[in-house]
């Protein structure tokens, strides 16, 4: 609807400072601290989002801090959006801006949630912002959630809401991409440990969440000789008290799409199965290196490959820990709907045993939305009409906030064709996107909820 375009483009510079707002604050979900469940920065930004809708006139909630809520008006919620405030962790090293302040540059805001999920929250807020002062009569309410611990994969804080208050029949997020996604992969986490009589390595460290490709993974090697070990681009080395230290430098990408990213910790036990090491540490890491060849996202060497129209299935070797020769790692798969997680957790064992052992296995079943239904149909109208662009249904291997939700989708606010860096350094929002995605949750509101 124009009105609310023309409404929206004079916020263009609010929705910019309260994007800002949420953005300093570096809202990694943690430990419960005092009355925060996951820890006080994750409670800092709820109260920031709170206080913007005190700002602007939404009565709102909090649910003991691990969600809140914003309601566009007093009628009952038939709409529901739900987003969330956590991000992922940062190394600050590898940004070119500060990842918790909002930075504008060649018209991109850069910086931490931008895009995954505080900007898709203040598109969601300003919509309905623009909704309720453009007057458009409403005969259903909605409801803006946001949660605290979407990124940790637990989802506690959704958990928590649904017993404190009642989730609307009709679900989107903005945590994902337009058009619509309505199939979204299995996800399987689990943990594996082993040991083993070391002689030179000494440790090994690499990843910080389970759910995107590491960056960078560390190793620190004892008796080896520093003229052994060749630099590249990828590899550095340095001598230190403690023994030889070597980087590797890869790129980091969500576990939902492994083959963008360039996995340092497969790479870095590539590298070091083709060092001069005590035949002990070559057997240990050319095992590791059998089972998680570098870079490899399908799962061929655990037996877990499959494919079907919802995708392939695509895992990442995410986090490792070897110290005392104790070696504590995790893994983070996405399954096909036709693929199961008993028989995939079967083939793991069989394939890691016996040097390893599975300690830990969480699954969750893939989640489907039927594309021909009236909810999915209205939202690629409206996608369509507001952007001219093809409207079309989705299947990911991201989990997406709605996972669980019966009937729930993603509904952006990533556009096709657009890489915002989500869960790397830089991640970004283009301004032109946050403008958009909030005239298109506009319009969706308008046309679910308006008389």
């Amino acid at each position: 609807m124009e009105i609310l375009n023309k409404y929206l483009d004079n916020c263009q510079e609010e929705m910019k400072a309260a994007l800002a707002r949420l953005v300093k604050i570096p809202s990694v979900s943690g430990e419960k601290e005092g009355d925060f469940p996951f820890g006080k920065a994750c409670g800092a930004a709820l109260d920031e989002f709170l206080a913007i809708c005190d700002q602007y006139g939404f009565k709102n909630a909090n649910y003991d801090y691990y969600a809140g809520s914003a309601d566009l008006d007093d009628k009952e919620p038939e709409l529901g959006i739900l987003g969330h405030l956590d991000v992922v962790p940062v190394s600050e090293k590898d940004w070119s801006f500060p990842p918790f302040a909002c930075t504008e540059k060649d018209g991109k805001l850069y910086g931490r949630g931008c895009i995954d999920d505080k900007g898709p929250v203040i598109a969601a807020l300003f919509a309905m912002k623009a909704v309720r002062d453009c007057k458009i009569p409403l005969k259903k309410g909605v409801r803006l959630i946001v949660g605290c611990s979407e990124e940790t994969g637990c989802e506690l804080d959704i958990e928590h809401y649904c017993k404190n208050a009642v989730m609307p029949p009709m679900v989107f997020t903005p945590d994902g991409d337009f058009p619509v996604i309505t199939t979204e992969k299995g996800m399987i986490r689990f943990t594996f440990e082993g040991e083993a009589e070391l002689q030179n390595i000494v440790s090994i460290k690499a990843g910080t969440v389970v759910n995107a490709v590491p960056n960078e993974a560390e190793a620190v090697l004892k008796n080896v000789d520093k003229s052994a070990v060749s630099p590249s681009d990828k590899v550095s080395v340095r001598s230190e008290a403690d023994g030889l230290h070597i980087v590797f430098k890869g790129k980091a990408a969500h576990a939902s799409t492994p083959a963008e990213g360039d996995n340092a910790l497969t790479g870095l036990i590539d590298f070091l199965s083709r060092l001069p090491l005590a035949n002990n540490d070559l057997a240990f890491v050319k095992r590791l290196t059998e089972l998680f060849p570098y870079n490899d996202v399908k799962g061929q060497s655990l037996g877990i490959c499959g494919e079907d129209k919802s995708g392939a299935l695509t895992y990442v070797f995410s986090i490792a820990d070897l110290s005392d020769g104790k070696l504590t790692a995790k893994c983070d798969i996405r399954y096909p709907i036709s693929m199961t997680k008993e028989k995939i957790r079967e083939s793991l064992e069989k394939a890691v045993s016996p040097e390893f052992a599975i300690t830990d296995f969480t699954a969750n079943n893939p989640h489907c939305v039927d594309n021909d239904g009236e909810f999915v149909q209205t939202l690629l109208r409206v996608y369509q009409r507001e952007t001219g662009l093809e409207p079309y249904c989705k299947a990911i291997g991201g989990g997406t906030y709605v996972h669980d939700i019966e009937g729930g989708v993603a509904f952006g606010m990533e556009f096709p064709e657009e890489n915002n860096n989500m869960h790397g350094a830089d991640e970004f929002v283009k301004l032109e996107s946050l403008m958009r995605g909030a005239k298109i949750y506009a319009a969706a509101i308008a046309e679910f909820c308006g008389e």
